[in-house]
């Protein structure tokens, strides 16, 4: 009941592994647009958020495999 009270327009967390290449292909690349001088920071700074996201990602894991399971129950 909690899946369908979100309505129709609910969308799904997608799995990380969908958009991670994506992600740090364009980081990188605008990372690449900024001055020389400073990419070093900004590259250290974008790894740890990196790492932040993916280390949190098992809380969203958690939640899709529970939402998956209860849209196949319901169209059975």
């Amino acid at each position: 009941m909690d899946l369908l009270n979100h309505g129709m327009q609910y969308s799904m967390h997608r799995p990380l592994k969908t958009y991670w290449t994506n992600l740090l292909v364009e980081t990188q690349r605008t990372i690449k647009l900024i001055d020389t001088k400073i990419q070093k920071s900004y590259r250290n700074m974008v790894s740890k958020k990196m790492k932040q996201i993916f280390n949190s990602d098992n809380h969203h894991k958690t939640i899709q495999k529970k939402q998956l399971y209860n849209i196949r129950k319901l169209n059975l």
